[in-house]
């Protein structure tokens, strides 16, 4: 049964981090910001992901921790795909 969080926790991941490069990207770009439609994406990002734990932590703890690691597991993924690249190591 939890591991069926795990996979719908990869989707979510990817695009919750995904967002999150596209965001960024948008950010720090030149020219102007539309900065309503930026918050509103931030706030959407927040909510699903929310929301998800939400009904995930409702099916009972090992399905919280199965989403969890999906989204987790899906970060390294979307970096790799996005050629972000990671700071050196202090």
């Amino acid at each position: 049964m939890t591991a069926l969080f795990f996979f719908p926790g990869l989707l979510l991941g990817a695009w919750h981090f995904g967002s999150l490069h596209w965001l960024t990207g948008r950010l720090a770009g030149s020219g102007q910001v539309p900065w309503v439609r930026l918050l509103a994406l931030q706030l959407l990002r927040f909510a699903v992901l929310g929301g998800a734990c939400y009904g995930a932590s409702r099916a009972g703890a090992l399905a919280l921790l199965a989403l969890g690691l999906g989204v987790v597991a899906a970060r390294p993924l979307v970096l790799h795909l996005t050629g972000a690249r990671r700071p050196p190591a202090a």
